[in-house]
C-alpha cells in the first residue's frame, strides 16, 4: 500500500483534489481508500441508537452490519497512532489519501493551496513532495495545476514508497506481524538502550538490531 497526505488550510481544496484522485485510480483499477485526520472531536453516531448506547455502557468497540456495508466505531487509546489504523483498517487498498495529518511524519505530503499567496505553509521540506494550486505559480517543489489529476497520480505511484509499520520483526526472513502495542514495547526499549551508547546521533531516524544465532546458543 502506498500512502500520501493532502495537507493545507481550510478550504483549499483538499476534498476535493482527494475525490478526484480516489476516481483516477479507481479508473486504473487500483484500489483506493481515505483516512481523514480530523482537528476537532466529532460524532458519527447519533445519541440514543443502540450503537451510541453501547459505547456509552463501556464497550470498546461497536459496530453495525448491514448486507452492504459496515460501521465500526471504537474509542481511540494512545496506540491509535494515524499510521496504525493506517496498516491496520486499510490493508486491502492499493492506495491510501489521508486529509489532514501535517504533523505525522510517517506520511509523504501534497501541499493543496489555492494561489502563491501561502504556497509555504505548514510542512517541513523532508516531508513534502509536492504542490497542488488553482492557479500556477514558480514553486520549489513538483507543481501541480488542481485539475491534472492524471498527472499527479502518476507522479505518487512513482516517488511513493510502501507504507511500513514504524517497527518491523524479521526471523529468518519471514516478516512477524507486531500489534500496535508489541510495536511500541520494542521500539521503546530499543531505543531507550540505544540512547544510553555512546556516539549514538542525536534523534535518529533509523535503528537497525540483527541478531545472530552463535555457536553456544545451539537448541538442547
Amino acid at each position: 500500500m502506498k500512502a500520501v497526505a493532502i495537507i493545507g488550510a481550510s478550504d483549499t481544496g483538499k476534498t476535493r483534489l482527494i475525490s478526484a484522485l480516489v476516481k483516477e485510480f479507481g479508473s486504473r483499477g487500483l484500489k483506493c481508500g481515505v483516512l481523514k485526520k480530523a482537528s476537532h472531536e466529532i460524532e458519527l453516531d447519533a445519541e440514543g441508537k443502540d450503537s451510541w448506547q453501547f459505547i456509552q455502557a463501556g464497550a470498546r468497540v461497536a459496530a453495525v452490519m448491514t448486507d452492504e456495508k459496515l460501521f465500526l466505531i471504537k474509542k481511540k487509546t494512545a496506540t491509535d497512532t494515524l499510521l496504525e489504523t493506517a496498516l491496520d483498517k486499510f490493508s486491502e487498498v492499493d492506495v491510501l489519501l489521508v486529509e489532514g495529518g501535517k504533523r505525522e511524519s510517517a506520511f509523504r505530503k501534497i501541499l493543496r493551496v489555492q494561489d502563491s499567496d501561502d504556497h509555504n505553509l505548514i510542512s517541513p521540506p523532508e516531508d513534502l513532495i509536492a504542490i497542488v494550486s488553482d492557479e500556477a505559480f514558480e514553486a520549489p517543489y513538483p507543481f501541480f495545476l488542481a485539475t491534472e489529476t492524471a498527472r499527479l497520480a502518476d507522479f505518487l505511484l512513482a516517488v511513493l514508497e510502501p507504507l511500513e509499520p514504524a517497527v518491523k520483526l524479521k526471523v529468518d526472513g519471514k516478516v512477524i506481524p507486531l500489534n500496535a502495542f508489541v510495536q511500541g514495547v520494542f521500539g521503546e526499549t530499543i531505543k531507550g538502550l540505544v540512547r544510553a551508547l555512546k556516539g549514538v546521533p542525536n534523534n535518529p531516524v533509523e535503528i537497525i538490531v540483527q541478531v545472530r544465532k552463535g555457536k553456544g546458543d545451539e537448541e538442547k
